[in-house]
């Protein structure tokens, strides 16, 4: 790989390399300290070079991602929302369904059942 040329172009790596691992390690316990140490940054420079170079914050991003993952499961699989909510890395099903709810304008069960009878 070349060696980044600019702190612009430094911080466009370091952006992807955070959401890389993110989508790898959703499932998991994330945390803004584990991010920055990915990147070898402190955890308050990743959370601006992140939201500078994406448009997001990190948690945001964290979020999305894991709800995209529960879509997926919800339409690919019969397993019940319960285990895809601890699946997805998410510890409460009232914030996954909260947060499901808001990406996506509906609950997780109305979600499987509008797309299964759209197929």
């Amino acid at each position: 790989m070349n060696k980044p040329e600019t702190t612009n172009e430094l911080n466009r790596v370091r952006a992807r390399k955070v959401q890389e691992y993110i989508r790898r390690h959703y499932s998991q316990d994330l945390t803004l300290s584990l991010l920055a140490e990915q990147v070898n940054m402190a955890p308050t420079s990743l959370c601006h070079v992140f939201k500078q170079t994406t448009g997001m914050r990190v948690y945001d991003y964290i979020t999305e991602t894991r709800i995209n993952q529960a879509a997926r499961l919800l339409l690919e699989t019969t397993l019940e929302v319960k285990a895809i909510v601890y699946m997805c890395g998410f510890n409460t099903q009232t914030n996954f369904n909260r947060h499901f709810k808001r990406l996506l304008g509906c609950t997780p069960t109305e979600y499987r059942l509008k797309q299964n009878n759209n197929q």
